[in-house]
């Protein structure tokens, strides 16, 4: 095994992290090899459930969250389940891969009611459950990046509590290809809504440093569902733009307009439609769709999107008399 720090787990995500008031359980024998065995725990109903919410945070709880904050709901909640106290924060700090790994155990052994073994790390704790595995990391103490975030905090929860609510395909996130080795848990998260990426495109810039504040939104929404964000990243060739018409007839001067629907609908790089005329001097389209005749021939009104989708409508312009 590499290098193991093996008291890492003395300190928490934020500066002091709890673990939630619940009932006395019992465990069974531990050998310090085998993986949790539900039959050896007995204790709080196995769920979501157990991240009730115990108390309400409300503004100072925290001295640097500002009211408003753009992680303030995130933080807020983990506090209200225990999962933080308050003081100070920190938001841009950075975080230990041995905090990331602590903050994984506490969200493990709550939503399974287990307690800790007495005389166990929590390191142990995290390589018996295959959180995290022996060669894994180097040093525990090193900051954590985006990638190693993604990675431990996507073995914190079953598949059960990470349930895919987005359409996310493969290699489709712009700098995670499927051979990087923090790909499974990055996009298994993208998928559970957990992370949605930086831009429109999805993009999870994997080598930089996590923060605090974006680890608090990350680990909140893993413990809420209904703080889990909706986004679809699909390869080029599944997107599509429809028009209501693919042919116009207009004299001079007329003006209609034409009607652009895209599919996936909720993904707004998709959405955002560029109109273009082929032949301006017979027909000119502005960036509604409204398409006005110029003078008698044939122009070809085109609709595209950033992903490569298109479409076209053919106007013809003809003299009435």
């Amino acid at each position: 095994m590499k290098k193991i720090i093996a008291t890492f787990l003395a300190t928490l995500l934020c500066l002091s992290l709890a673990a939630p008031a619940a009932a006395a359980v019992s465990y069974g024998p531990w050998d310090g090899r085998t993986a949790v065995s539900s039959n050896l725990w007995t204790g709080m109903a196995l769920g979501l459930n157990n991240f009730r919410r115990s108390r309400d945070y409300y503004p100072g709880v925290f001295s640097d969250v500002p009211t408003g904050a753009w992680y303030e709901n995130g933080v807020g909640t983990l506090y209200e389940r225990g999962l933080m106290e308050g003081g100070r924060f920190a938001p841009k700090g950075g975080v230990t891969l041995g905090e990331v790994v602590s903050m994984a155990v506490l969200l493990h052994r709550t939503y399974n009611g287990w307690a800790m073994p007495e005389g166990m790390s929590g390191l142990q704790y995290a390589l018996n459950t295959g959180i995290v595995t022996a060669d894994q990391y180097d040093d525990y103490t090193a900051p954590a990046t985006r990638r190693s975030f993604a990675a431990i905090m996507a073995k914190a929860l079953p598949s059960e509590a990470l349930r895919g609510i987005n359409i996310v395909m493969d290699g489709t996130i712009p700098d995670v290809p499927m051979s990087d080795p923090g790909a499974q848990g990055i996009y298994r998260l993208y998928r559970a809504g957990v992370l949605v990426g930086g831009d429109d495109w999805g993009t999870f810039y994997p080598n930089s440093l996590i923060t605090r504040d974006t680890a608090a939104v990350a680990t909140a929404r893993m413990v809420e569902p209904a703080l889990r964000r909706g986004t679809t990243l699909m390869n080029v060739d599944s997107y599509r733009v429809y028009l209501d018409r693919n042919a116009m007839l207009l004299s001079p001067g007329q003006v209609d307009r034409l009607t652009a629907v895209v599919y996936p609908v909720n993904n707004i790089r998709a959405q955002t439609v560029t109109w273009a005329s082929s032949e301006p001097r017979t027909a000119v389209v502005d960036q509604y769709g409204t398409v006005t005749a110029i003078q008698p021939g044939t122009a070809l009104i085109i609709a595209s999107t950033p992903s490569g989708a298109m479409a076209t409508c053919s106007v013809r312009v003809v003299d009435w008399y």
